[in-house]
Formats: structure tokens, C-alpha cells, sequence
């Protein structure tokens, strides 16, 4: 019983202590320092810098046309030489015969197709 009055005791000091406390004061202009220091701007770095130029919607927009541009010019070069090429080895009769000779694909068998007596 004499620790239930003792607990009792200390719970009734505690709450006394709360009694005299005082609300805690900001030092004088801390609220315009706190505001300043919010609102400062910060200088980005070069790669933020760089990171920003490179994400800006005009110029992907202008380096997507560029490398189109550039695969349409690729293209059709090689279909001009593409076309020169066939031109100038259609042989006589332009067909699948001539490209064979054109690249030495004929074809050999090792089989003959009579039959032998035995």
C-alpha cells in the first residue's frame, strides 16, 4: 500500500512540474530568417544545367528530326547504289541465272540422275 501512495506521490510532482512551465519563445527574427532561407534560390550545377538543356521539349524534338533527316538520306543513297548495282549486272537476260554468274552460285551435284547397271 505504502508503494501505491508513493507512485501517487510522484505522479502529483509531475504533473506540479507542468504547471510552471512556459511556452518557449523563437529568438527575434527567426520566422524572417526561416522565410529567407526557404525562398533562396540555389545555383544548379553544370550536369543540372546540362541535364536541363537536354530534356527541354525543343531540343529533343530537333535531334529526333536531325537523325531522321539523317536515316532518310542513309536510305536513300543506298537504294540509288543498290539500283546502279542491279543496272549494271542485269546481264542479257536479267534474271536469276545471271546473278549466279554474277557471284559464282551454281550449283553442282555429286549425284548423277542415270541409273547404272550393276
Amino acid at each position: 500500500m505504502e508503494h501505491l501512495h508513493n507512485q501517487e506521490e510522484e505522479i502529483e510532482a509531475i504533473i506540479n512540474s507542468l504547471n510552471h512551465i512556459s511556452r518557449a519563445e523563437a529568438p527575434p527574427f527567426f520566422y524572417t530568417r526561416l522565410h529567407a532561407r526557404l525562398h533562396e534560390e540555389v545555383k544548379p550545377t553544370q550536369l543540372q544545367q546540362l541535364i536541363g538543356i537536354l530534356t527541354r521539349p525543343a531540343f529533343v524534338v530537333a535531334t529526333l528530326s536531325f537523325f531522321v533527316v539523317l536515316n532518310g538520306i542513309a536510305i536513300s543513297s543506298v537504294l540509288k547504289e543498290s539500283k546502279g548495282i542491279t543496272e549494271s549486272n542485269t546481264g542479257n537476260d536479267g534474271t536469276i541465272q545471271s546473278f549466279a554468274r554474277e557471284f559464282d552460285l551454281s550449283v553442282s551435284t555429286l549425284y548423277s540422275d542415270t541409273k547404272t547397271n550393276e
